[in-house]
């Protein structure tokens, strides 16, 4: 058994399909780079394996339990955690207060205050900051971060919740090259604790991290396999690679 399976998934709004039959296994601890031209359905499915939307038809598994058309907090709780494109950070909270927000299962303020305290969050406040490079940052209010230790806090306070399966949504939109070039090392210890699912656009990037190039086309699965064979396919090249060109 794979440890996220989608069997052939649809996903319609109204009668126009969006996801199309879609099917793909994604193994423990690789990295799955998602990619295709805009309106491939690379967002749905990701909406759909989080449960911000339910399926049409088909089925999502993720170790082994059905997980098909849950709710988003019940999803979350299983292990699986979502950083979206555009970063939802609190500005006037420093990177530390930002993680603690995020760790905190509890509504009750008094029982949090407690639990930072823990033992347990300290470590896993050491673990993350070193984990997104954000060491040095600690007490900076997240409003005055550069965009790309923006979308490193994010991926912190995702990494905070402790999930099995990260998906993250194009990670590297609008960073400089140096920041690229740091989230490529970010991403390469990252996959070697977690597994990972990343829609990006970036091809140069994709090269860089991923085990598995998985490319849609109109909701449905074109190809799937390392980037050397994906690069070689004469079928993506003419829908995907051949576009970006363009």
């Amino acid at each position: 058994m794979g440890f996220l399976e989608i069997k052939q998934l649809c996903k319609s709004f109204d009668t126009t399909p969006v996801i199309n039959d879609f099917s793909i296994e994604i193994v423990e601890l690789t990295l799955c780079c998602l990619v295709g031209p805009n309106g491939a359905g690379k967002t749905t499915t990701m909406d759909l394996i989080t449960g911000r939307q339910k399926p049409t038809s088909g089925q999502i598994l993720f170790c082994e339990d059905d997980i098909t058309g849950l709710d988003e907090h019940v999803i979350a709780r299983r292990g699986i955690g979502r950083k979206f494109q555009v970063p939802a950070v609190f500005r006037d909270l420093t990177v530390r207060q930002n993680l603690e927000v995020a760790y905190s299962r509890s509504t009750n303020p008094l029982k949090n205050i407690f639990r930072f305290s823990d033992p347990g969050f300290v470590q896993k406040l050491e673990q993350v900051v070193a984990q997104a490079g954000l060491s040095e940052r600690l007490n900076v209010e997240a409003g005055i971060l550069s965009h790309g230790e923006t979308q490193w806090l994010e991926i912190g306070m995702v990494l905070m919740q402790d999930p099995r399966l990260l998906l993250l949504d194009e990670p590297v939109a609008g960073m400089t090259e140096a920041e690229i070039e740091k989230t490529v090392a970010i991403f390469k210890e990252l996959k070697k604790t977690n597994t990972l699912v990343v829609v990006e656009h970036d091809m140069a990037f994709v090269r860089e991290i991923a085990d598995v190039v998985t490319v849609m086309h109109m909701g449905s699965l074109l190809a799937q396999g390392p980037i050397s064979e994906i690069e070689a396919n004469a079928r993506v090249r003419e829908v995907y690679l051949g576009e970006a060109e363009a």
